[in-house]
């Protein structure tokens, strides 16, 4: 099994898919203590053989430097996933703790559109985080982009090139902030690759180098090992057959599918000690684990982490 751990459900963007800019969020959240012992019994208990921290923004977190050597400690696999605000200065520490895999959101490449989309300035750190982390040798080095009609395919590809990193375009969900508007921008992975056609750009598809949850295509003449484009179809083409994903969201509450509305309480049995319910419950979840009826998800994809 693959565990995403939510560290918090607060973020310091308002990425107009994902957050209202007067956003509310959890009032209370599972200590930091509390996270790492779900965590280790989740792994105990479900067989976990990777974990992600993610949020909202898991750079929000002090002590997220303890929770990345804490999960290493478990698993050989540990990522993060983060919109690359607060990184840079991060990075030496989070690679020392045992980090190997990273993942930054980065959906436009020019300032106004960058504000447009996460109604924030940052696009320049976010870059200087990406070159940072490649200089570190964090490989592969992903960055992701949720794709929508005035998303600017082309320069994302190009930097990629450019800068040596694998780029991944998250097709729009019908999830939270969302679902007004996902039917007007939703882009398909199909029509994705045909804009880029369109702009000269030389896409090989690679299926041998596919995902568990993206389709890989090589770049031009550019080696396969330093750049790709990758296109994760949510929408278009739902992976949940082969889904082996858990999460933990930072009020303690496990989920097995991102559709899932309701979850398992872990908190309450934690603090009372009673790591036998705690295991119980985590076994009965991964028993029930099925793929969803309805694509349909009524909090904010903050509240899980993605």
């Amino acid at each position: 099994m693959y565990l995403r751990v939510s560290l918090t459900d607060r973020c310091n963007l308002r990425c107009v898919y994902c957050l209202p800019e007067a956003a509310a969020f959890a009032p209370t959240r599972a200590t930091p203590a509390e996270l790492t012992q779900l965590m280790t019994l989740i792994h105990a208990t479900a067989g976990v053989h990777k974990i992600r921290l993610t949020g909202g923004e898991p750079t929000l977190c002090a002590d997220l430097i303890d929770q990345v050597r804490a999960a290493r400690a478990l698993v050989p696999v540990v990522g993060l996933t983060t919109n690359g605000m607060l990184l840079e200065p991060l990075l030496p520490g989070l690679h020392d703790a045992g980090l190997n895999r990273l993942n930054i959101s980065l959906d436009a490449l020019d300032a106004d559109s960058f504000r447009r989309f996460s109604r924030r300035d940052g696009l320049d750190r976010v870059v200087a985080a990406i070159r940072a982390a490649k200089r570190l040798g964090f490989a592969p080095l992903k960055v992701n982009a949720v794709a929508m009609q005035q998303t600017d395919f082309a320069a994302l590809v190009r930097f990629a090139t450019w800068e040596g990193i694998h780029l991944r375009f998250i097709e729009l969900m019908a999830i939270g902030e969302a679902r007004p508007f996902q039917a007007r921008e939703y882009v398909a992975a199909s029509t994705m690759r045909e804009r880029l056609t369109a702009a000269g750009l030389i896409l090989t598809e690679r299926a041998d180098a596919d995902e568990p949850t993206s389709r890989v295509w090589a770049i031009d003449d550019h080696p396969l090992a330093e750049c790709s484009v990758g296109f994760i179809t949510t929408t278009s083409a739902p992976f949940c057959a082969t889904c082996d994903r858990l999460r933990l969201s930072s009020q303690g509450r496990l989920f097995t599918c991102l559709m899932d509305n309701r979850g398992y309480d872990l908190l309450e049995d934690l603090r009372r000690e009673d790591h036998p319910a705690v295991a119980a419950t985590i076994r009965r979840a991964v028993g029930l684990k099925r793929p969803p009826t309805a694509f349909i998800r009524h909090e904010r994809m903050a509240s899980i982490g993605g």
